[in-house]
């Protein structure tokens, strides 16, 4: 079963173009229903719905998304994807979960690729380009805009593999420089293809059985560049804020966190059932779930022991479930990032070292234990049933992600937290649904009295209500919890306005300002000293705002209104009639009674 056994796979082009097909139809099939549904409340409004970065192809943008984090991940190309899909399509989801679908499709093709490379062995190829394609663990990346970064980097990632298993063939150095120019657009895309180097050293282990130091000096390059990525990621993630609340843990249960995740995940992917969105931390960590943790230590040991002892007969096995180590190393939790304990999405490259051991496990099977026809067919029966299966499970998957309310339906259903609560209550409050929303903000600071955007997402849900000194009380309560919450000052600041406080609201506003200066804020102490009558200052902060970002609409909007309070007609009707084009309806209204 070791590289090199078997002669090479069939070189007939027409039983390649016959896969490739296959593979294509299962995985175009299995997430079909995922091209009919919308945006999510779930970071998609972070990267495409409200990201004015991507809006436009100008050095301004380029330059920012170059320069700038997007929820606490460096990821350049990501964002010009967005970008091209946007200036394109702009705010419809279809094109955008097409996009996904043939990312998809085509990383499952250069998985048969790079497997047939590897193996030689055109059905073991197809059997994990398959498994991959339709497993239901890969529709959290697929069906959910804001993921497709994982698609975009796993592209750069295979690529960057499969000329590295070229170059092992042709020792053409041409392929060695492709493969690390293709493991920078992959970290580029997302942090998480740190793992490469060590998945080429695993590549020439199956190669060639062993691995010496010419092995391990040969990748310094690759090495130093993944340093300085995960390095560039951590700080970027605590930077954001993304610090986990593993002090609710203990030391013991810290320790265990890590081999919780690769027993979860070998288990989700054997048998997926109650796959959830959100898996998140205390206070889930009990019953089955404290048991499994304490036990998982034991089962990872357990499991590196029989590798350890077949060693000398499989490559192929080792490889399989290194490379699935190697891979899930970076989000395991070791160095602590994020609420969440494990999370189907992480699975999307990981998954491949469990495939190619599960087909090396159904070919071993096939050629040297499996002696009668009937039982060669049973295999193939079998194989061909779990596929089907897990095809199905991927198609009704899909329904989940369809609007936020039935993704945070089904989180709740499953795991419910304050997270999960509050994201849904957000969800009814974009549905102008403040009275359940409400609820639901309840419940999330009930299950969590610390849990800060809970009190400023009810505070907003009561302003939708007019209950302004509610919404002062939830903003000011938030702010108790964190002075530095700039959302809370604005929120707050709007309510007061609404009530006719414009100095307190002012007050407010030039707080929220200090602490992150945007075009939002500027607008909005803008409009409130236009509605005390200081127009010429109001002017001066609409100024700001169109400065910060030229395509906000309200800002050349509400100086237009400005303008023309203290008589100026000609300016104002330039105002509106950018903001007209900028799709502002308001103004757009104004220019035609003009």
């Amino acid at each position: 079963m070791n590289i090199g056994e078997h002669p090479p796979a069939c070189r007939d082009i027409s039983h390649l173009l016959l896969g490739c097909g296959v593979i294509a139809s299962a995985a175009f099939i299995a997430f079909l229903p995922s091209l009919n549904h919308g945006f999510v409340n779930w970071d998609d409004n972070f990267y495409v719905i409200n990201n004015p970065d991507i809006r436009a192809f100008t050095l301004r943008n380029l330059s920012k998304v170059f320069s700038s984090t997007y929820v606490g991940n460096y990821q350049p190309l990501t964002m010009l994807a967005y970008m091209a899909e946007y200036c394109f399509f702009r705010l419809n989801p279809a094109p955008y979960h097409s996009a996904s679908l043939v990312l998809h499709v085509v990383n499952a093709i250069l998985v048969f690729a790079l497997f047939l490379g590897l193996s030689r062995h055109h059905l073991t190829s197809l059997i994990v380009a398959i498994l991959f394609a339709v497993h239901p663990l890969r529709v959290e990346s697929v069906a959910w805009i804001a993921e497709q970064k994982d698609l975009l980097s796993a592209f750069f990632y295979l690529l960057s593999l499969l000329f590295y298993v070229w170059y092992l063939r042709e020792r053409r150095p041409g392929f060695y420089w492709l493969c690390m120019v293709l493991l920078l657009f992959s970290l580029l895309s997302k942090p998480m293809a740190v793992s490469q180097p060590f998945v080429l050293i695993l590549i020439d282990y199956l190669y060639n059985g062993r691995v010496d130091k010419k092995t391990l000096s040969s990748k310094a390059a690759l090495f130093a560049i993944v340093a300085a990525f995960a390095i560039l990621a951590i700080l970027t993630q605590r930077i954001s804020g993304a610090t986990p609340r593993f002090h609710q843990v203990s030391t013991l249960q810290r320790l265990c966190v890590p081999f919780y995740g690769l027993v979860f995940y070998v288990a989700k992917t054997l048998l997926p059932l109650r796959l959830c969105s959100l898996y998140p931390l205390p206070p889930n960590l009990t019953g089955g779930t404290m048991v499994v943790l304490f036990v998982a230590p034991l089962l990872v040991l357990g499991g590196a022991v029989v590798v350890y002892c077949v060693r000398a007969y499989s490559r192929v096995l080792v490889f399989g479930c290194l490379f699935y180590l190697v891979t899930l190393l970076p989000v395991l939790q070791i160095v602590p990032i994020g609420d969440a304990i494990v999370a189907e999405r992480y699975t999307y490259i990981p998954a491949l070292g469990l495939c190619f051991a599960l087909a090396a496990l159904c070919r071993f099977l096939f050629e040297k234990k499996l002696k009668s026809t009937m039982s060669r067919s049973a295999l193939g029966v079998g194989l061909c049933a779990t596929i089907i299966v897990l095809a199905c499970a991927t198609y009704y998957r899909c329904d989940v992600w369809k609007d936020s309310l039935s993704l945070w339906n089904d989180v709740i259903a499953k795991y419910p937290s304050a997270v999960s609560y509050n994201y849904r209550g957000s969800a009814y409050s974009i549905h102008r649904e403040p009275e359940r929303a409400i609820e639901d903000f309840d419940q999330a600071i009930r299950l969590d009295p610390g849990y800060v955007e809970a009190y400023d997402n009810r505070g907003f849900a009561h302003l939708a209500k007019r209950d302004y000194d509610l919404a002062i009380e939830d903003h000011t309560d938030a702010l108790k919890l964190n002075p530095r919450d700039a959302l809370a000052y604005n929120n707050r600041g709007l309510a007061y306005k609404y009530k006719g406080d414009y100095g307190r609201a002012v007050e407010d506003f030039e707080n929220a300002i200090r602490l992150i200066p945007t075009a939002l804020l500027y607008n909005n102490r803008g409009a409130t000293r236009d509605a005390m009558g200081e127009h010429q200052r109001a002017v001066e902060d609409f100024d700001e705002a169109t400065r910060l970002n030229p395509d906000y609409a309200p800002a050349w909007h509400n100086r237009g209104l400005s303008y023309k309070a203290m008589g100026d007609d000609i300016q104002a009707l330039n105002d509106f009639r950018k903001a007209c084009d900028l799709g502002h309806r308001a103004a757009c209204q104004l220019l035609r009674r003009q």
